[in-house]
């Protein structure tokens, strides 16, 4: 009876592959991430964590810090968020990285379409009149104090970011990526409000972990 030896090899499962390509990844070593991302994603290319991770390496060889902080931020929102919405998140995160290599995508004709559906709702409040109320009360008095179906309409897009940017300094992050999620297509100039929320959850996070040790 012949007997059948099975060889050890040295492969790497796709979890491990992805664990060492976002520590390279981490580390500004796009190269290896690149390899490590890439080796993953023809492992199974369905995976969205390897595409997400090949896709920002790429990146990174050109634009490293913005590379690290979208990465940062994918990863602290799946830590944040529930597992159902996992799919949503990477949509939203690959959605960033194709505007990002764009860099020519507009939200002009999204903020009219945007202004168009709210002004025929009974509910739709302008942006300009929030502006007016912050001179003599607070974001998060006014903010909480919107009915929970009401519709902003902005008329300028630096009226839509200045918005934006009132939400992540006043804790509103959950507020921000149902905004963000809601685009129809996303601009270049997220980006820096996506590394702002991303410093704030960590920033949640380590104050979390003292109070643990503490306790």
């Amino acid at each position: 009876m012949q007997t059948i030896q099975f060889q050890q090899t040295n492969i790497m499962t796709k979890k491990l592959l992805q664990k060492k390509g976002a520590k390279a990844l981490l580390s500004s070593n796009f190269q290896s991430a690149f390899y490590l991302f890439e080796s993953a994603f023809w492992l199974d290319t369905n995976d969205l964590d390897s595409k997400i991770g090949l896709y920002l390496a790429d990146m990174g060889m050109d634009f490293g810090q913005e590379a690290v902080g979208i990465y940062e931020f994918y990863q602290s929102i799946l830590a944040s968020e529930k597992r159902s919405n996992k799919y949503r998140v990477q949509r939203m995160i690959l959605s960033l990285i194709e505007a990002f290599d764009n860099k020519t995508h507009k939200l002009s004709k999204a903020m009219q379409h945007s202004k168009n559906v709210a002004m025929e709702s009974y509910d739709a409040i302008n942006y300009a009149d929030i502006k007016v109320m912050l001179k003599t009360k607070g974001f998060k008095e006014i903010y909480s104090g919107l009915p929970v179906n009401t519709k902003l309409v902005f008329g300028q897009k630096s009226d839509f970011y200045e918005f934006l940017s009132l939400l992540v300094q006043h804790d509103y992050i959950e507020a921000l990526l149902h905004y963000i999620d809601a685009l129809p297509r996303y601009d270049i100039e997220l980006i820096p409000l996506i590394e702002a929320a991303n410093n704030k959850l960590l920033a949640k996070s380590k104050t979390k972990k003292r109070q643990k040790v503490s306790k």
